[in-house]
């Protein structure tokens, strides 16, 4: 059952910016009405510029969310067209590898090259199991 979702953002960080603040305590009210807990990736909130600036913060988010057990589920708060810069910082060192699991992933827009990206890993895996 989900419980707990983290919310990030992977390509736009306009939710953190003070003109979405109206829009963004609505959809946190709309989330926890359901019986959610919300809670935000530590660089969701940081603003378009922080979050276009800085790739490797993004993909951090992702990592830090697949992996901490008392996250549930995982939704992106925006589409975007900026994801495939998380390339280098998912792929280089297989961290999404290591990390990613079959955790709940929601988005929309941009967020399906994330889906892509965690696909790779989960073929991978299985792969793996399967030459065993």
């Amino acid at each position: 059952m989900i419980k707990t979702i983290e919310i990030v953002s992977l390509s736009s960080g306009i939710i953190g910016e003070s003109f979405a603040t109206h829009e963004l305590k609505i959809g946190v009210k709309r989330l926890e009405s359901m019986g959610l807990q919300v809670r935000f990736s530590k660089n969701a909130l940081k603003g378009i510029e922080y979050i276009k600036n800085h790739p490797e913060d993004r993909a951090s988010d992702l990592l830090d969310a697949y992996a901490n057990p008392d996250v549930d589920m995982i939704l992106c708060a925006i589409g975007g067209d900026d994801t495939y810069r998380l390339l280098p910082y998912l792929f280089d060192n297989d961290e999404l590898q290591k990390t990613a699991n079959d955790k709940v992933f929601l988005g929309f827009s941009d967020t399906t090259m994330n889906h892509f990206f965690c696909r790779i890993k989960f073929r991978k895996n299985h792969e793996r199991r399967s030459d065993g």
